[in-house]
């Protein structure tokens, strides 16, 4: 999901007390629509882990987002 070329990543400051949290809208490998919480886990100064917070699919109103976003 996170490889979709197209996904929409925000920061997500409502949730991120404590750490950063971000949101994403992307496709799935199965062709689904997901709407990801997620962070950022520093590993080295070049690299980092992806941590899932939840994943689910993609409201009505998340989808039109995604398809209507301009690229």
């Amino acid at each position: 999901m996170l490889l979709d070329p197209l996904a929409l990543t925000v920061f997500d400051a409502a949730h991120s007390d404590g750490e950063d949290r971000w949101f994403t809208l992307g496709m799935s490998e199965d062709g689904r629509l997901l709407a990801v919480s997620h962070t950022y886990e520093p590993l080295e100064p070049t690299r980092s882990q992806v941590r899932l917070i939840s994943a689910r699919e993609a409201t009505r109103r998340e989808r039109m987002q995604y398809e209507n976003e301009p690229r």
